[in-house]
């Protein structure tokens, strides 16, 4: 017996539980499968073939595992069929009965469109039916006339709205710009004067200590015939901890100051340099004053501040990269200082790998401090200076053949709780 998709209470029903879900449930601009089917099934039913065609694409393309896949197809194949799209009708047909094989669905399915898969199954080349693709395409025209119409209507409702709204601004406007001109104007010649006649000194460059506090006074002078409020803002590298304060008050931290006109006021940035900074380091630290009147008003000057630090290394070699087990190898060890500042309270400490054995009474500069650490004082060395260690160390006997060995040296340094790791030359284990 034939089945019609018009009398199939399946797809109807479930279409208007969408269709009421929708209305209730989602926004109208919000799209989901749910929107776009009820979309496709009411084109559907209004015979806009073609548009259900577009929308169940659109809702397959977008959401691929969307639950209403099996009617979404069936929903399909019937467009195709009534556009007289047969290629299309039989391949959706034949998808769904593919992918839903028990699906109760099945049963509702048209007879026309079983045969037209039947056909396209077995290879046959379907042809399109003509009067229905033209009636399609009529009625989509149709459609699209309808809409266009109600858009222009609707554009015209909006342009005249326009046009009234336009109107009535337009008498207010001329007063509005008048006043509007006036207040630019003074405002201009207010914001210029405080640019012109606002004076920041601060040094351009300064040195500071690394591991020390530093600071960098700076006069601010209002020239203005006003009195005039500022705030402050000093900008550094965060481990800096930079903050502002008055010269009269250092360690009260301020960021708005008023100044009279004529007057000035001058105050300082504080700032601690970290011990880890290297020797030669430049980072820029800048003052902003911004007018608390027109925050578009700001003056900056830049001040570039180079660290001075002590810069220790440490160059370790073996009087002989040939070294045999049991034998004795001797050490030389220079410690240098090419920073700018003397480096000062340094200690070092060296730590032996497990093939060297330590001889106390032939090294009287270093101390043991474990079994394979020793330690030593280094005397502070002032800028460009160097000095020299050396130390006597005997090979075990039991050190594997052809391995390398390597010294490590730890230099701290107490005056800027810093600690550095040096390793040494390398020395080979060579047979007797």
């Amino acid at each position: 017996m034939r089945r019609s998709a018009i009398t199939s209470p399946i797809i109807p029903t479930l279409a208007l539980i969408l269709l009421l879900a929708g209305a209730f449930c989602a926004p109208a601009a919000e799209l989901d499968d749910s929107n776009l089917f009820v979309e496709a099934f009411t084109a559907y039913q209004k015979k806009d073939y073609l548009l259900a065609i577009d929308k169940v694409k659109q809702l397959t393309q977008v959401f691929p595992d969307t639950p209403l896949k099996d009617v979404s197809l069936l929903l399909l194949a019937r467009s195709g069929l009534k556009s007289g799209d047969n290629t299309l009708a039989a391949r959706t047909v034949n998808q769904f009965i593919g992918e839903f094989p028990a699906n109760p669905l099945r049963s509702s399915i048209e007879d026309d469109l079983l045969a037209l898969g039947t056909r396209l199954h077995k290879g046959e080349k379907l042809a399109e039916n003509r009067t229905l693709h033209l009636a399609a395409v009529k009625v989509r025209n149709e459609q699209l006339a309808v809409e266009r119409a109600i858009a222009e209507k609707q554009e015209q409702e909006r342009l005249a709205r326009l046009r009234a709204e336009q109107e009535r601004i337009a008498r207010e406007k001329a007063e509005l710009e008048r006043r509007e001109r006036e207040r630019i104007a003074a405002e201009k010649a207010a914001k210029e004067a405080i640019r012109t006649a606002t004076a920041i000194t601060v040094e351009k460059s300064r040195i500071a200590l690394a591991g020390q506090d530093g600071a960098l006074p700076f006069e601010i002078a209002n020239n203005t015939k006003n009195s005039e409020e500022y705030l402050l803002e000093a900008s550094a590298p965060a481990e800096y901890g930079a903050h502002l304060s008055a010269e009269a008050a250092p360690g009260a931290a301020t960021d708005r100051v008023t100044i009279g006109a004529g007057q000035s006021f001058k105050g300082v940035i504080s700032f601690h340099v970290p011990s880890d900074r290297v020797d030669g380091e430049r980072k820029n630290m800048a003052l902003k004053a911004v007018s608390a009147r027109f925050g578009d008003v700001a003056l900056t000057r830049d001040t570039q501040v180079t660290v001075a630090a002590p810069l220790v290394r440490v160059v370790a070699r073996p009087a002989s990269q040939s070294i045999v087990p049991g034998g004795q190898v001797r050490y030389r060890m220079t410690v240098l200082n090419i920073g700018s500042r003397t480096a000062q309270d340094l200690t070092g400490r060296l730590i032996l790998p497990p093939q060297f054995e330590f001889p106390d009474a032939e090294n009287p500069q270093f101390h043991r401090e474990a079994a394979d650490t020793l330690s030593f004082r280094i005397d502070p060395l002032e800028t460009g200076k160097m000095t020299e260690y050396y130390l006597n160390l005997k090979v075990r006997g039991d050190s594997a053949i052809g391995q390398e060995v390597r010294c490590r040296v730890e230099v701290f340094n107490g005056q800027l709780q810093r600690r550095d790791t040096f390793a040494s030359s390398s020395a080979t284990v060579q047979a007797n």
